[in-house]
């Protein structure tokens, strides 16, 4: 079914080396994440093909009469070679069809499809920019459902006009919102510290995106010190902290009416930030495997 409807929309895939991804003759460079994977022959004359701009089947149609074997074996192979350098964050995968909207909503629905990562261009040093860059992907990643909540709403507003509904949308919007700003915040402080520490000549790091999460992805400062655990302890301390401010300012001093439990209920959302330094959780399992890594004087690969 899936197929047929490619078939009929003429959806095609279109792969391309990820930004700062540089080809060599036995190994791809990433010179944001500092690293090298090496390749073997035939990948290496794939990938050669790979421009951004061909379609995946024009590139294993050539490679079928370059290499004098059946195209679906080509096919076969190239597509793992795709898949298996997209989870390394080397490859990025578009979609492309004559019709625009389709082109459009496949491109947006694509990060949420299974095993597949996403990798988005930040190259400043301000705090600002790399902000931005997290706030535009954590709003991509997310902004659909919070669509698709409003107009549940509006539809159940239509049928049953009660104020209480408009008020839930409200609140689910104020939700929203402050889970959007306040994970971009949380990735930004964890890039902006990453930055800082490596220095422009060091390798920068990048965002990147898959089904379920948004991060940014950073290599290791060796040799091992303590900048690595800041850089970890940042990412939810700084929204943590905020929200924390938030709550007791709304406690002690606002007076209870429905801004200041707007103001608290945004407040909560970049509090619970902080979860994230719990030692079972990402940042704090993190933190826990480094200390334990810096006291015994060894090195995180």
């Amino acid at each position: 079914m899936i197929q047929l409807l490619n078939n009929k929309l003429k959806i095609e895939r279109v792969p391309a080396l990820a930004p700062y991804v540089t080809l060599q003759k036995r190994h791809l460079t990433d010179t944001q994440y500092g690293s090298t994977l090496p390749i073997n022959e035939s990948a290496y004359h794939m990938l050669t093909k790979v421009d951004g701009k061909r379609t995946e089947a024009s590139i294993t149609a050539e490679l079928a009469d370059l290499f004098q074997v059946d195209e679906s074996v080509i096919a076969r192979d190239f597509y793992q070679l795709m898949m298996g350098l997209n989870q390394h964050h080397l490859l990025s995968i578009h979609y492309h069809s004559p019709y625009r909207i389709v082109t459009a909503c496949c491109q947006f629905f694509k990060q949420y499809q299974i095993k597949m990562k996403e990798r988005f261009d930040c190259t400043g040093h301000s705090f600002l920019h790399i902000f931005g860059t997290a706030l535009l992907m954590v709003t991509r990643k997310i902004i659909f459902f919070w669509m698709l909540f409003m107009v549940m709403a509006g539809i159940a507003f239509l049928f049953i006009p009660d104020p209480s509904i408009a008020a839930i949308a409200i609140y689910f919007t104020i939700i929203y919102f402050g889970l959007i700003t306040g994970t971009a915040l949380h990735e930004a402080a964890h890039g902006y510290a990453h930055r800082k520490f490596a220095g422009r000549d060091g390798p920068q790091g990048f965002f990147a995106s898959d089904m379920m999460s948004v991060k940014f992805v950073r290599p290791v400062l060796d040799p091992f010190q303590k900048k690595q655990v800041w850089i970890t302890l940042l990412g939810p301390l700084v929204p943590g902290v905020i929200g924390a401010a938030g709550i007791i300012v709304t406690i002690l001093f606002l007076k209870e009416n429905p801004v200041s439990t707007a103001f608290f209920i945004f407040s909560i959302t970049y509090f619970i930030q902080l979860l994230y330094l719990l030692p079972f959780m990402g940042d704090g399992k993190s933190i826990m495997k480094q200390l334990l890594l810096g006291g015994m004087g060894g090195q995180r690969s």
